[in-house]
């Protein structure tokens, strides 16, 4: 992975780059940063400049046999280990399908993944005890060709209590060695490890640059690449599963919703669920994601500053009324039974059954904002 295949972060490169270059180089650190940050591609990318043979300024050279090995994923001194799920317990048994699925997209979240392992599972990840200890021996040889033998351990989120078994290596590695944590999320990462690595902040995307990329790599319109990266929130993975998606309709279905969830006119709100519930997963999905954004939207316009929401012109006209519907109370419960929602579709959960129970607790909870204000 090259720095200059990666979208934006120049910023993040520089800084990474003049690590390198200075000798500053901590050997254990923490890329943390949204999905779709690109803060896996990143630590990769890093590791291969550190190791390349004959770095630029401003990139590893890409032709070195350190790199085309990095680039392939191959390298023999470069380590992964990623969260499994049963029967399997440690990440060399799911080596191949994660080389893959990483080529394939450098920007795969938990749930592409564990996916990938099995379609048909629901069951939760897991960075295992095994899999901790088979790092602390694999990391105590000696390296093969490499200036720094690295480990890479995404999402660190899934170790748990496990992850207490690395402590002392991720304190005092071997020489030599390079130990990168990739985390969206520090809130779920245990804090004895949070302590033993020097934290480098990944941001968002910006609009600009995902729109860019989305041009330039899948050829979009303009018009269309801005509204997906509007949508996308500076999350390229997502901004993908977007492009085959038509977003034109998303906000006739939200203010639809929204006005037959405060009505509770029975029949008006079953025929738009069964609209929705028949258009995919994934449009589903993606509508709920474009549902949580309006109502921060909202939010935003009735307590914050209206200055930093991204809506278009007719979407505002409607949030500004919606807004009333919306406090301090109500907002984290609507937000929180969204985002159920979603794990809930990636589940495989009855959508008629979800998006009824979901609208008529979205419709309890504006009503008795209602009755607040009043």
């Amino acid at each position: 992975m090259l720095f200059k295949q990666i979208i934006g972060q120049n910023f993040i490169k520089e800084k990474l780059i003049a690590m390198a270059n200075t000798g500053r180089i901590s050997h254990t650190q923490l890329f943390v940063g949204n999905e779709g940050s690109g803060n896996l591609a990143l630590a990769i990318a890093y590791a291969q400049y550190v190791n390349c043979i004959q770095p630029s300024l401003q990139d590893s050279c890409g032709i070195c046999s350190s790199c085309i090995k990095f680039q392939k994923l191959i390298h023999p001194d470069l380590h992964f280990t990623v969260p499994t799920i049963s029967p399997y317990k440690q990440t060399k048994e799911v080596l191949a399908d994660w080389r893959e699925a990483l080529l394939n997209n450098p920007y795969i979240n938990d749930f592409q993944w564990l996916q990938t392992i099995d379609s048909n599972a629901n069951k939760q990840g897991n960075i295992t005890a095994e899999e901790c200890r088979d790092i602390i021996n694999r990391l105590s040889l000696t390296s093969y060709e490499a200036k720094f033998k690295t480990q890479i351990i995404w999402l660190p989120e899934y170790l748990h209590l496990s992850g207490n078994i690395l402590l002392k290596l991720l304190e005092e590695p071997p020489e030599g060695t390079l130990i990168i944590l990739v985390a969206n999320n520090t809130e779920k990462v245990i804090p004895t490890i949070l302590s033993r690595a020097q934290t480098i902040k990944i941001p968002k995307l910006k609009d600009e640059e995902l729109a860019e990329a989305l041009e330039k790599i899948h050829h979009c319109l303009p018009q269309k690449a801005s509204d997906i990266a509007r949508l996308a929130d500076g999350d390229y993975n997502h901004a993908q599963s977007l492009i085959s998606i038509d977003q034109d309709g998303y906000f006739d279905s939200y203010s639809s919703w929204m006005r037959f969830c405060f009505s509770g006119k029975v029949a008006e709100l079953q025929k738009w669920v069964d609209e929705i519930a028949g258009t995919g997963r994934e449009y589903v999905k993606n509508f709920l994601g474009y549902t949580i954004q309006m109502t921060r939207a909202a939010f935003l316009i009735k307590y914050g500053d209206p200055n930093l929401i991204r809506v278009n012109e007719a979407e505002k006209q409607f949030l500004v009324k919606f807004s009333s519907f919306l406090n301090e109370k109500n907002l984290d419960h609507i937000l929180s039974n969204l985002d159920d929602a979603i794990v809930g579709v990636e589940r495989n959960a009855n959508l008629k059954i979800l998006f009824l129970n979901l609208s008529l607790y979205i419709g309890t909870q504006l009503k008795m904002a209602q009755k607040a204000a009043s």
